[in-house]
């Protein structure tokens, strides 16, 4: 049961291809300020460098410091979530879910991929999605050239990630092991 929720949350924010009609979610009520995202980083390929080293190093400390904080996850609650039930069960509920649901995930990268060192060649989300103040950038898989044996792979391990275009920083809103 607690998985199925899990799942459902994962669905109601930052997954899927938008709103409704297709078209931007409206801008939270409060005003969205301009201040960087906390921790966040200066590209989205520094996302990814910043991912693969703490993979190499097996550190889920610094993997998990990538992930948006829930201060900033409320910040774009409205900009995130992309499902009317969303905003029924509320940031604090759906952040939850999310965050428990993410760290499960990240558990799963360090298992499949830790300790292992790549070098990062491209980064290609799925999608990429303006939303009032921020960037969706859905499912980015990290094209690799895995350092020991030299084989190229396209590693599928971040959920989204999001970019804030005032201050131009990004930051992992979650882990999302595929393949």
């Amino acid at each position: 049961m607690l998985s199925g929720l899990l799942a459902t949350a994962g669905g109601l924010a930052c997954s899927g291809s938008g709103g409704q009609d297709g078209g931007e979610p409206p801008v939270a009520a409060e005003a969205v300020d301009d201040a960087p995202l906390r921790g966040g980083l200066a590209s989205l390929d520094a996302v990814a460098e910043a991912a693969l080293a703490g993979l190499a190093a097996e550190d889920r400390e610094s993997l998990a410091a990538l992930l948006i904080d829930g201060a900033d996850f409320r910040r774009f609650f409205a900009e995130l979530s992309n499902h009317p039930s969303a905003a029924q069960m509320g940031p604090d509920l759906i952040w939850d879910m999310q965050s428990r649901e993410s760290a499960d995930e990240l558990d799963r990268a360090l298992r499949s991929f830790g300790g292992r060192s790549f070098e990062l060649r491209a980064v290609e989300p799925e999608a990429v999605e303006p939303r009032g103040p921020i960037v969706i950038h859905r499912r980015p898989a990290l094209r690799v050239v895995d350092r020991e044996g030299g084989e190229e792979l396209r590693l599928q391990l971040l959920g989204s990630v999001i970019e804030h275009r005032a201050s131009g920083t990004f930051a992992l809103v979650s882990y999302r092991v595929r393949g």
